[in-house]
């Protein structure tokens, strides 16, 4: 009888240790748990915080934009595919000045759908414009419908946010006779002479070629320098031009990556600079004397894209 009364003791302290285990080991992960889920709260918080604290900071520096006399160095212009560099403040300050307020209306001769990657980038680009605090006005004059999902889909993508009533951004779609051909080019005169008292700057270009905030600054710039060098009552005599270029990516190539060596030797190419170009004395020195140590004119004064005031 002594001995199954010691078993049966030493039967019920072995229970007693293992239930005592099981509960410290339950207890013990409870506030392992706990402590871990404080620390993720924490972490959440945190997140938010500073995630809440950089949304606040674009919202200052975007207003610093619309405001004329506030552009300061730190302000910045986050513009995807823009050619102005967010890391250059001289940029930024000259395009986000002197575009603000400015009324802007661009035509693009668009003949078919064949360019409309290229198309695409130029809309994306005037928006950019319209980001920098100035009022854009954008037609299309195609040959060809626009459906309805693409039309959707160029409101979707071209909501301009800048807030500023001096800045807007708007596209016009003007169908015309595919039996105008290469007479497309001119439909634009009529409609800048219709328009020349309601805006600043007139830009006519194809549809494949770009056309970035920093180009229209230049622009504006480079008229201003021309004006102060040969006086106002000749300045308008002259019109600042932009030179075109290419890149002259090898053909029948389609680039991904199996075929990205192709690209090594890719550059930009200049047709009017080149060593044998397409017309003799492509460029030239501007003949006038206040202006021919500065500037070159074309002697083709044929261009895909213009600016003018």
């Amino acid at each position: 009888m002594l001995l199954k009364k010691t078993r049966k003791r030493s039967t019920i302290d072995t229970l007693r240790l293992v239930v005592s285990f099981a509960l410290g080991g339950l207890l013990s992960a409870m506030l392992i748990l706990n402590t871990r889920i404080g620390s993720l709260e924490n972490i959440y918080e945190n997140q938010v915080s500073s995630s809440s604290s950089v949304l606040f900071s674009s919202t200052s520096e975007k207003s610093n934009i619309r405001k004329p006399n506030a552009v300061a160095a730190t302000s910045r212009l986050d513009l995807e595919g823009s050619s102005i560099s967010t890391n250059n403040n001289k940029d930024q300050q000259l395009a986000s000045s002197i575009l603000d307020g400015k009324r802007i209306l661009a035509v693009i001769a668009s003949f078919d759908f064949s360019q409309i990657p290229h198309l695409e980038e130029l809309l994306d680009s005037f928006h950019d414009m319209c980001v920098a605090g100035a009022q854009i006005d954008v037609f299309i004059h195609t040959t060809v419908p626009y459906p309805v999902s693409l039309i959707d889909l160029l409101n979707t993508r071209h909501d301009c946010t800048n807030t500023s009533p001096r800045s807007g951004f708007s596209i016009t779609i003007t169908l015309l006779s595919p039996k105008l051909r290469l007479h497309l080019v001119d439909k634009h005169r009529s409609l800048f002479y219709e328009k020349i008292d309601d805006y600043d700057i007139f830009v006519y270009t194809e549809d494949d070629i770009r056309i970035t905030p920093r180009t229209i600054a230049a622009y504006l710039y480079e008229t201003d320098r021309v004006q102060s060098i040969v006086g106002q009552e000749h300045a308008s005599d002259y019109n600042v031009g932009v030179v075109r270029y290419e890149y002259n990516y090898p053909p029948d190539i389609i680039i991904d990556d199996k075929t990205r060596a192709a690209t090594a030797n890719v550059t930009r190419v200049y047709w009017e600079h080149s060593w044998h170009p397409v017309i003799p004395k492509a460029v030239d020195a501007v003949p006038q004397k206040p202006l021919s140590d500065k500037y070159v004119h074309m002697t083709n004064h044929h261009q895909g894209m213009y600016i003018a005031t």
